[in-house]
């Protein structure tokens, strides 16, 4: 009985570690500084519990301590999603390192600090058979310990996350504790009699505290279950939610308001279309893409790496007939929620490959025209797509005048410009001409100048090519419209955002597969 209970508060443990980040995700983003917080988190608390849960057992005894411990870190598991829901908006401020440590300690450090006593007060019951057993009896425990903490990892993402939304997943997890708290109660000291370790009182206060616990952990289970996990109508901005899911990779949220419909990934804003023409944008950085086009006319495979909405895929797609445009985006539920929900048409011309994008850039035999890059977030980015070996892979699938076009939020110029100079950087290691078109630069340098307009953090689309395109020429089919067929509405104005400025790069990391600090150059915008 020992054994299943360790067993399965080393599972809950490690199965709430798991989720955690994800609960942070939609304030905070999902950086190296969230998942860095839970882990240190969970690491004190580990760390306090240990010292806790062996002086608990040696004053009280373990079978005092072992039932109630758990049932108080049930209740707090099952109270972490009103908790949370509390207190993200207010830490969201705080920035993704503050406000990811406060988040993570006030949400998981009481459930996790309760959870680690029970190693050591196991430890003491297990010392029963005696001394001469003790290093067999522990070394037991802490591998039925560390057993559980693998199941509860692998269930929980290889399986639970993508199966229940969050909040359920937590209250289940603290009803989950719940349960071995009131099995915990059948295990007792076992010395001799003369020198019986706990009165009748005592066991009864011990039964008292545990489901007293119990009881009211499962009515604040009960309720949060009934009142925050079931997705909300109508979201915090006023939109009406058509659809919500937990995936393995993000929070996928889409939503309507009177004229427009949104993909979300956790708090990033990824796609919007207009519900009376479902080809036209809402963002606009997706039809600065079509730039893309004017530094390859000829073009006629494309690659984009990033479906969301689909909504450059699709513009491709039926803009350019005779074009192919092959789209990878590596969780399954955005391709779906991409023709559910935003009009993706099934066509020959058009291909989606579920998988990463890394990974497909690595395997494919196709030569492209034209590769977009859609996978960067404004508070995250999946690192090894931003890296000189991953522009080398792509470089080597492109038609000699073939062209890469991708999408950072930074800054040009000045301190909140590290992330988009250092993508700079790494791509003119690997491309002879950059272009580089800040969403709206023209319009705000002729407004404030050009240090301010610099300095503006926005989408900054970035083109780069190893054709011998000048400048000139490039700006000509832009405002042409590429011999008038980019049908976009103002494309020929997006000519004035070519930012000329001089670049400064030697104060920027060149990003490689062994060093690329993006979350930190994030960090700084």
């Amino acid at each position: 009985m020992l054994n299943v209970v360790v067993f399965a508060c080393g599972a809950s443990l490690m199965g709430l570690e798991m989720v955690a980040a994800r609960v942070l995700a939609p304030f905070l983003g999902n950086s190296i500084y969230v998942w860095g917080s839970v882990i240190s988190i969970v690491m004190v608390a580990l760390s306090m519990g240990y010292w806790l849960g062996g002086q608990l057992a040696d004053r009280f005894g373990p079978s005092r301590v072992l039932a109630p411990a758990i049932a108080l870190a049930g209740l707090g598991t099952v109270s972490a999603p009103y908790v949370a829901q509390v207190i993200l908006p207010y830490v969201a401020e705080w920035g993704p390192r503050l406000g990811s440590l406060a988040a993570a300690t006030v949400i998981y450090f009481i459930p996790s600090l309760l959870l680690a006593t029970v190693s050591p007060l196991g430890v003491h019951l297990a010392a029963r058979r005696g001394m001469s057993h003790i290093g067999r009896s522990a070394g037991s425990l802490y591998a039925v310990s560390t057993g559980g903490s693998i199941v509860g990892t692998l269930l929980t993402s290889f399986w639970l996350i993508p199966l229940l939304s969050l909040e359920p997943l937590v209250v289940w997890t603290g009803f989950l504790l719940l349960a071995t708290s009131l099995v915990a109660l059948g295990l007792r000291d076992e010395i001799d009699a003369d020198e019986s370790r706990a009165s009748s009182v005592e066991r009864l206060q011990t039964i008292g505290a545990t489901v007293g616990a119990v009881v009211v952990a499962a009515v604040v289970g009960v309720v949060i279950l009934w009142q925050v996990a079931p997705a909300d109508a109508v979201n915090a901005i006023g939109e009406t939610v058509l659809f919500q899911r937990d995936t393995q990779y993000h929070r996928i949220s889409v939503t309507e308001d009177e004229s427009s419909r949104h993909l979300r990934f956790d708090s990033s804003h990824q796609s919007a279309i207009s519900l009376d023409d479902p080809y036209v944008s809402r963002i606009l950085y997706p039809d600065y893409m079509h730039l893309a086009l004017a530094a390859n006319p000829e073009a006629e495979r494309v690659l984009v790496l990033g479906l969301g909405g689909g909504v450059i895929t699709k513009r491709y797609w039926r803009d350019y007939p005779g074009m192919y445009v092959d789209s990878v985006e590596i969780d399954p539920v955005v391709a779906d929620v991409a023709e559910r929900y935003f009009s993706l048409p099934a066509d020959e011309r058009l291909a989606v490959y579920v998988e990463d994008a890394r990974r497909y850039v690595q395997r494919t035999d196709e030569t492209y025209d034209i590769i977009i890059v859609d996978a960067y977030y404004s508070d995250a980015l999946p690192f090894h797509l931003t890296t000189q070996e991953f522009l080398a892979e792509m470089e080597d699938i492109m038609s000699p005048d073939g062209v890469l076009a991708y999408n950072v939020i930074s800054s040009a110029a000045g301190g909140g410009s590290d992330l988009f100079r250092s993508m700079y950087r790494t791509a003119g290691g690997v491309w002879d001409q950059i272009f580089v078109f800040p969403i709206g630069y023209g319009a705000d340098l002729e407004r404030r100048g050009d240090v301010i307009a610099g300095g503006q953090r926005r989408n900054i689309i970035v083109l780069a090519t190893n054709a011998p395109l000048e400048q000139p020429e490039l700006l000509q089919r832009v405002g042409d419209r590429v011999d008038g067929r980019v049908s976009i509405q103002g494309f020929d104005s997006y000519v004035d955002d070519l930012y000329t400025q001089l670049i400064p790069l030697a104060d920027v990391p060149v990003l490689t597969d062994a060093h690329a600090p993006t979350d930190s150059l994030i960090e700084v915008q």
